[in-house]
Protein backbone atom coordinates (compact mmCIF):
# COMPACT_ATOMS: atom_id res chain seq x y z
CA UNK A 1 0.00 0.00 0.00
CA UNK A 2 2.41 2.40 0.98
CA UNK A 3 4.87 1.42 -2.22
CA UNK A 4 1.55 2.22 -4.22
CA UNK A 5 1.50 5.42 -2.79
CA UNK A 6 5.00 6.26 -2.87
CA UNK A 7 4.75 5.74 -6.64
CA UNK A 8 2.01 7.70 -7.32
CA UNK A 9 4.35 10.67 -6.03
CA UNK A 10 7.16 9.47 -8.24
CA UNK A 11 4.59 9.88 -11.19
CA UNK A 12 4.48 13.87 -10.60
CA UNK A 13 8.08 15.69 -11.80
CA UNK A 14 8.34 18.14 -9.12
CA UNK A 15 10.45 21.34 -11.26
CA UNK A 16 6.91 21.26 -13.55
CA UNK A 17 5.03 21.51 -9.89
CA UNK A 18 6.94 24.62 -9.24
CA UNK A 19 6.34 25.79 -13.10
CA UNK A 20 2.57 24.91 -12.45
CA UNK A 21 2.51 26.83 -8.67
CA UNK A 22 4.42 29.90 -10.78
CA UNK A 23 1.77 30.32 -13.73
CA UNK A 24 -0.67 30.12 -10.95
CA UNK A 25 0.72 33.14 -9.12
CA UNK A 26 1.39 34.91 -12.45
CA UNK A 27 -2.20 34.47 -13.09
CA UNK A 28 -3.40 35.48 -9.61
CA UNK A 29 -1.38 38.72 -9.80
CA UNK A 30 -3.50 39.54 -12.90
CA UNK A 31 -6.38 38.87 -10.88
CA UNK A 32 -6.56 42.49 -9.38
CA UNK A 33 -6.27 44.69 -12.88
CA UNK A 34 -8.65 42.15 -14.21
CA UNK A 35 -11.05 42.71 -11.53
CA UNK A 36 -10.96 46.62 -11.68
CA UNK A 37 -10.79 47.11 -15.49
CA UNK A 38 -13.29 44.50 -16.10
CA UNK A 39 -11.59 42.60 -18.36
CA UNK A 40 -14.80 40.37 -19.49
CA UNK A 41 -12.97 37.57 -21.12
CA UNK A 42 -10.93 37.46 -17.84
CA UNK A 43 -13.43 37.77 -15.09
CA UNK A 44 -16.81 36.38 -17.13
CA UNK A 45 -16.30 32.89 -15.07
CA UNK A 46 -15.30 33.85 -11.56
CA UNK A 47 -18.20 36.10 -11.40
CA UNK A 48 -20.65 33.81 -12.49
CA UNK A 49 -19.03 32.03 -9.29
CA UNK A 50 -19.04 34.37 -7.28
CA UNK A 51 -22.65 35.28 -8.32
CA UNK A 52 -24.05 30.96 -7.25
CA UNK A 53 -22.12 31.62 -4.45
CA UNK A 54 -24.04 34.72 -3.16
CA UNK A 55 -27.51 33.41 -4.71
CA UNK A 56 -27.38 29.62 -3.25
CA UNK A 57 -24.56 29.15 -0.48
CA UNK A 58 -26.17 31.90 1.68
CA UNK A 59 -28.89 29.39 1.77
CA UNK A 60 -29.86 26.89 4.68
CA UNK A 61 -28.15 24.41 2.84
CA UNK A 62 -27.16 21.05 4.80
CA UNK A 63 -23.82 20.35 4.87
CA UNK A 64 -23.58 16.67 3.49
CA UNK A 65 -25.07 19.10 0.65
CA UNK A 66 -22.36 22.36 1.04
CA UNK A 67 -19.96 19.23 0.83
CA UNK A 68 -21.54 17.51 -2.21
CA UNK A 69 -21.39 20.98 -4.53
CA UNK A 70 -17.96 21.62 -3.67
CA UNK A 71 -16.62 18.55 -4.35
CA UNK A 72 -18.34 18.15 -7.34
CA UNK A 73 -17.45 21.59 -8.73
CA UNK A 74 -13.36 20.97 -7.52
CA UNK A 75 -13.25 17.72 -8.58
CA UNK A 76 -14.39 18.52 -12.08
CA UNK A 77 -12.16 21.68 -12.81
CA UNK A 78 -9.13 19.57 -11.55
CA UNK A 79 -10.35 16.66 -14.17
CA UNK A 80 -10.35 19.63 -16.66
CA UNK A 81 -6.53 20.45 -16.01
CA UNK A 82 -5.76 16.74 -16.14
CA UNK A 83 -7.99 16.50 -19.73
CA UNK A 84 -6.30 19.66 -21.05
CA UNK A 85 -2.83 17.67 -21.08
CA UNK A 86 -4.35 16.31 -24.53
CA UNK A 87 -4.24 20.54 -25.97
CA UNK A 88 -0.39 20.42 -25.93
CA UNK A 89 -0.16 24.32 -24.73
CA UNK A 90 -3.77 24.21 -22.59
CA UNK A 91 -2.64 23.26 -19.39
CA UNK A 92 0.22 26.31 -19.18
CA UNK A 93 -3.14 28.32 -20.04
CA UNK A 94 -5.36 26.75 -17.70
CA UNK A 95 -2.68 27.17 -15.10
CA UNK A 96 -2.67 30.56 -15.55
CA UNK A 97 -6.52 31.21 -15.60
CA UNK A 98 -6.92 29.53 -12.91
CA UNK A 99 -4.88 32.05 -11.01
CA UNK A 100 -7.18 34.62 -12.40
CA UNK A 101 -10.44 32.93 -11.97
CA UNK A 102 -9.16 32.51 -7.61
CA UNK A 103 -7.88 35.78 -7.79
CA UNK A 104 -10.89 37.53 -8.66
CA UNK A 105 -13.26 35.65 -6.40
CA UNK A 106 -10.76 36.23 -3.10
CA UNK A 107 -10.43 40.29 -4.31
CA UNK A 108 -14.07 40.56 -4.56
CA UNK A 109 -15.10 38.64 -1.35
CA UNK A 110 -12.23 40.09 0.55
CA UNK A 111 -12.60 43.62 -0.71
CA UNK A 112 -9.18 43.62 -1.73
CA UNK A 113 -7.62 42.98 1.86
CA UNK A 114 -5.38 40.48 2.91
CA UNK A 115 -5.24 39.65 -0.33
CA UNK A 116 -2.02 37.25 -0.64
CA UNK A 117 -1.93 36.57 3.01
CA UNK A 118 -5.89 34.79 2.04
CA UNK A 119 -4.11 32.28 0.30
CA UNK A 120 -2.18 31.18 4.07
CA UNK A 121 -5.61 29.17 4.86
CA UNK A 122 -5.95 25.24 5.44
CA UNK A 123 -8.37 25.18 2.60
CA UNK A 124 -5.87 27.26 -0.09
CA UNK A 125 -3.08 25.48 1.39
CA UNK A 126 -4.08 21.52 0.05
CA UNK A 127 -6.21 22.36 -2.98
CA UNK A 128 -3.91 24.50 -4.38
CA UNK A 129 -1.10 21.80 -4.31
CA UNK A 130 -3.86 19.49 -5.55
CA UNK A 131 -4.64 22.02 -8.58
CA UNK A 132 -0.90 22.11 -9.23
CA UNK A 133 -0.06 18.44 -9.29
CA UNK A 134 -3.23 18.06 -11.93
CA UNK A 135 -2.07 21.12 -14.08
CA UNK A 136 1.67 18.88 -14.08
CA UNK A 137 0.41 15.81 -14.56
CA UNK A 138 -1.07 17.42 -17.75
CA UNK A 139 1.89 19.02 -18.91
CA UNK A 140 4.10 16.06 -18.24
CA UNK A 141 1.43 14.32 -20.84
CA UNK A 142 1.82 16.57 -23.42
CA UNK A 143 5.38 16.69 -23.30
CA UNK A 144 5.83 13.26 -23.61
CA UNK A 145 2.10 12.52 -25.66
CA UNK A 146 3.38 15.04 -28.19
CA UNK A 147 7.19 15.73 -27.88
CA UNK A 148 8.03 12.33 -26.84
CA UNK A 149 9.91 13.93 -23.93
CA UNK A 150 9.54 11.89 -20.64
CA UNK A 151 10.92 13.94 -17.36
CA UNK A 152 9.58 10.79 -15.18
CA UNK A 153 9.29 7.28 -15.26
CA UNK A 154 7.71 6.55 -18.84
CA UNK A 155 3.45 6.99 -17.93
CA UNK A 156 -0.11 6.34 -19.60
CA UNK A 157 -2.79 8.82 -19.23
CA UNK A 158 -4.30 5.89 -16.84
CA UNK A 159 -1.14 6.06 -14.88
CA UNK A 160 -2.39 9.86 -14.39
CA UNK A 161 -5.59 9.26 -13.39
CA UNK A 162 -4.84 6.48 -10.87
CA UNK A 163 -2.80 10.05 -9.47
CA UNK A 164 -6.00 11.87 -9.66
CA UNK A 165 -8.07 9.30 -7.98
CA UNK A 166 -6.13 8.25 -5.51
CA UNK A 167 -4.35 11.55 -4.59
CA UNK A 168 -5.93 14.97 -5.63
CA UNK A 169 -9.19 13.59 -5.13
CA UNK A 170 -8.81 12.63 -1.25
CA UNK A 171 -6.60 15.73 -0.99
CA UNK A 172 -9.79 17.37 -2.11
CA UNK A 173 -11.76 15.25 -0.25
CA UNK A 174 -9.93 16.90 2.96
CA UNK A 175 -10.20 20.51 1.74
CA UNK A 176 -13.51 20.46 1.41
CA UNK A 177 -14.68 18.90 4.68
CA UNK A 178 -12.49 21.78 6.24
CA UNK A 179 -14.09 24.28 4.16
CA UNK A 180 -18.16 22.76 4.63
CA UNK A 181 -17.17 22.87 8.38
CA UNK A 182 -15.66 27.09 7.87
CA UNK A 183 -18.93 27.55 6.08
CA UNK A 184 -21.24 26.14 9.36
CA UNK A 185 -19.18 27.99 11.77
CA UNK A 186 -19.33 31.25 9.91
CA UNK A 187 -22.98 30.61 9.56
CA UNK A 188 -23.47 30.59 13.62
CA UNK A 189 -21.32 33.49 14.08
CA UNK A 190 -23.25 35.57 11.50
CA UNK A 191 -26.82 34.35 13.19
CA UNK A 192 -25.10 35.29 16.26
CA UNK A 193 -24.51 38.71 14.91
Amino acid sequence: MLSSFINLFQLINFQLFLCAALLFFIGYAIAPTAYYKKIRWLTAYPFFIIHLMDKYFRKEWPPVLIFMVILVLNTFSLCINLLSGWGIILPVLFSIYMGINIGVVMYHSLEGRFYYASLLNPVAMIELPASWISITLAIQFALDHYFDISIVKKATFADYLDVFVFLIIPMLIVADLIETSLIIISRKHEDKD
